[in-house]
């Protein structure tokens, strides 16, 4: 399979990867998540999984740079994009009675 196939499989793998990710991580911990679960890593080196194929493809070190650049940029891109959480202040509850006289009959 030459690189350019190779890269656009890492490259879905990572979209697919980012589309529900645990935001309370951290960058560095999730990019640990992902190298494990989707990369992987035999004697040193790294090994991609072909999905149509269920062949394992060795990696060089120059492709999983470009994949660790990738998945950070894509990441900190995502993290831009999320809503800021607002911190809501409930209001106390004075009673729970329901008052029916203001109701028309």
């Amino acid at each position: 399979m030459d690189s350019k196939k190779l890269w656009l499989k890492l490259s879905g793998s990572l979209t697919f990867y980012l589309k529900t990710y645990d935001r309370e991580k951290s960058n560095e911990e999730l990019l640990k998540d992902y190298l494990h679960y989707s990369l992987h890593e035999e004697d040193g080196t790294y090994q991609y999984l072909d999905k149509q194929t269920f062949e394992f493809i060795d990696l060089d070190d120059e492709l999983v740079e470009k994949t660790k650049k990738a998945f950070i940029e894509r990441l900190e891109k995502r993290r831009l994009k999320e809503p800021k959480e607002e911190v809501k202040e409930q209001s106390p509850i004075k009673n729970n009675v329901v008052n029916f006289v203001n109701y028309k009959k």
